[in-house]
């Protein structure tokens, strides 16, 4: 089995060595050929891990760029800070790499749209990491959508209750590299909402503020620790997520999404796994169990489509960029207290 010699830029992101697991761990044909990170502590934690735990005898580097260069790879994981996905991207994707870059895409559509440009012309992979758009139950409530079960879709929303970020992604609590604690975390939820509601976000009004986490972990934050937000959509539905970031690790973290159509509604939570609870207005009331991931899963999806050659990822650089819209919206109302239309951003 051929193995895609792959390295990652940036040790120190949850997923690479804190988010379940080492990334990769249970992607048969891909080596981790090299890492690359500007602070040497975490390269060698990062070493360490992927020695442990997958037996890669990783090389490591200061600069990714001497990476790209020295470490024959063919594919690499961006998973630096937000503010530096174009140049780590771009960068990787002019020295004929394929490329996976973290969610989300950038901090700016135009830095964005710098990415997906790179790819055009290198004419290599350029995959996302939006996991949420791999698990299938998501991609069955837009099956049940389009398939008119439960009419047009009125509302969507999502509620989420959760810990703050962990003290080494430390960089997130600086908006100017984040993009903002909705930017970072909610694009997830945006863009598994645009697979449901199937239209363009118009207008958007958010809330927000910093209630409790004004130096979390001992670093200064400037970004919210909790919100509201409210947005528009062409067709004339509309969603509402609301994030909140009180909690701690020991007690968990709760979320509940939901769709409501002219004809029923869907709704799930992860108190039940996230079975999916559907109410029609006719009186059928059912449920459906649909776990895990459609292509594997982002890593394996990645993988597959670097081997096969043809084959896209699943989701695109205009998924990508689709899902930074209301978050960056959203920012831009918080910040000024007022209704921002999505055609203001850059």
């Amino acid at each position: 089995m051929r193995k895609v010699k792959t390295g990652i830029v940036g040790a120190g992101g949850q997923r690479c060595c804190f988010h379940g697991g080492c990334v990769f761990a249970e992607t048969d044909n891909v080596i981790i050929k090299a890492i690359c990170d500007n602070r040497p502590e975490r390269l060698a934690y990062a070493k360490e891990m992927y020695s442990k735990y997958l037996g890669y005898e990783v090389e490591t580097y200061l600069d990714y760029n001497e990476m790209y260069a020295k470490a024959d790879l063919e594919a690499v994981y961006v998973s630096g800070p937000n503010n530096l996905h174009m140049e780590m991207s771009v960068a990787a994707l002019t020295a004929g790499l394929h490329v996976l870059c973290e969610k989300p895409m950038e901090i700016s559509l135009e830095r964005a749209d710098a990415i997906s440009d790179a790819a055009k012309r290198s004419g290599k992979l350029l995959g996302l990491g939006m996991q949420m758009h791999y698990r299938r139950r998501y991609l069955k409530i837009g099956e049940l959508v389009e398939q008119g079960l439960i009419g047009n879709v009125v509302q969507s929303w999502c509620s989420e209750y959760r810990h703050p970020y962990i003290a080494m992604k430390d960089w997130v609590w600086d908006s100017s590299l984040s993009g903002g604690a909705i930017h970072e975390k909610n694009c997830h939820h945006y863009d598994v909402m645009d697979i449901w509601v199937k239209s363009k976000p118009t207008t958007v009004y958010a809330s927000g503020n910093i209630m409790k986490h004004h130096t979390p972990h001992g670093i200064k934050s400037d970004i919210v620790d909790n919100a509201f937000i409210i947005n528009d959509y062409e067709n004339g539905s509309r969603a509402m997520v609301s994030i909140n970031f009180m909690g701690t690790n020991e007690q968990g973290h709760t979320r509940e999404f939901g769709v409501i159509g002219t004809d029923g509604a869907i709704t799930f939570n992860d108190t039940d796994k996230e079975v999916l609870h559907v109410s029609l207005n006719n009186g059928d009331k059912y449920d459906l169990n649909i776990p895990g991931d459609v292509r594997g899963g982002i890593w394996q999806d990645f993988i597959d489509c670097v081997l096969d050659g043809k084959r896209q990822p699943l989701v695109t650089p205009e998924m990508g960029r689709n899902s930074l819209l209301v978050p960056m919206a959203a920012e831009l109302s918080i910040k000024e207290k007022r209704i921002v239309n999505v055609n203001e951003l850059k």
